[in-house]
């Protein structure tokens, strides 16, 4: 038999033409959603991974800030005393804080103060008020309606797990990550139209806004750069920490998860309220009374933290 001889280029097989997608390196995370709207309709936002300077920061190099306050910052409290913390995570947070008609829906009723069957039901006579924070809320009744939504059979499917923010996140995420470096995540200053707080006592000299005397429709007013609202104001939003001076200012660099106790047996609060003066909403400020506390002030937000599952 002849040889054939070499074969030509033509006869030889077609190169594969790779695919246009490339397969994800192996130590490559997947790619997250920026939003994501769980089974009662709320809206969680992706935070990403950062370092920052707890407190009111001076911008620094590589996305660090410090958690606290400057000396130099007006209202500065005894207890916001500054330094360096990470979030090695990214993790999502509510865009809003938890409404009546959200907490109803998971609890079954909602103790809110300005509501139709609220003690403050004049001041929002002729209202909506089912997309108005929930309040009157305290501490242990939040963690309650974490535990119950996580407990929601479509929750569980979705092995999401939700709590309240470490101090530490709640600032982060306040402050919109690591580039503010102003008491609030818009500038220096606030006012009534910023913010829903007792706009007559206005803060960074703002001119003078008008007083609502209650809460609003959540998100009624300007987002930080996370997507985030109401952060300043409206109401003060629980974090899962307990309440500790000396454990903010020495907290571990890296997802501080808070103290093991308080020595008055008190949880932290954050961002101030529609009853507060502006000073009282900067993003450093703290509060810290006890869990069982219910005012027509407190409320809270939510976490859904990445790698939590349900059992």
């Amino acid at each position: 038999v002849k040889d054939p001889g070499p074969k030509k280029e033509e006869d030889k097989p077609p190169a594969k033409i790779p695919s246009e997608e490339k397969p994800r390196p192996k130590d490559e995370p997947p790619k997250l959603a920026p939003t994501l709207v769980n089974t009662i309709g709320m809206k969680l936002v992706l935070i990403p991974r950062g370092k920052f300077r707890m407190g009111s920061p001076r911008l620094i190099p590589r996305g660090k800030f410090r958690m606290g306050s400057p000396e130099t910052e007006e209202g500065r409290g005894t207890n916001e005393d500054e330094h360096e913390v990470e979030i090695t995570q990214p993790f999502y947070m509510g865009a809003y804080e938890v409404t009546q008609a959200q907490y109803r829906q998971v609890m079954g009723n909602s103790p809110s103060n300005f509501s139709a069957a609220g003690g403050g039901k004049d001041t929002v006579a002729g209202k909506d008020t089912s997309d108005f924070p929930v309040e009157t809320v305290s501490w242990e009744d939040a963690v309650e309606f974490c535990k119950r939504l996580s407990g929601l059979a479509a929750e569980q499917k979705a092995g999401q797990v939700y709590g309240l923010p470490t101090e530490a996140e709640w600032e982060y995420t306040c402050r919109g990550g690591p580039v503010s470096s102003t008491p609030f995540h818009f500038g220096n200053s606030l006012s009534s139209a910023q913010a829903n707080f007792h706009g007559e006592y206005p803060y960074g000299g703002a001119a003078k806004g008008r007083y609502l005397g209650r809460t609003e429709k959540v998100g009624s007013y300007p987002a930080n750069r996370f997507g985030l609202y109401d952060m300043h104001g409206n109401v003060w939003e629980w974090c899962q920490d307990w309440y500790d001076k000396d454990y903010y200012r020495n907290s571990s660099a890296k997802d501080p998860q808070g103290p093991n106790s308080s020595p008055e047996g008190r949880r932290v609060l954050r961002g101030g309220s529609w009853f507060n003066d502006g000073v009282y909403c900067r993003s450093a400020q703290r509060w810290g009374p006890v869990p069982g506390d219910r005012d027509a002030t407190l409320g809270f937000r939510v976490v859904f933290r990445l790698g939590v599952r349900t059992p």
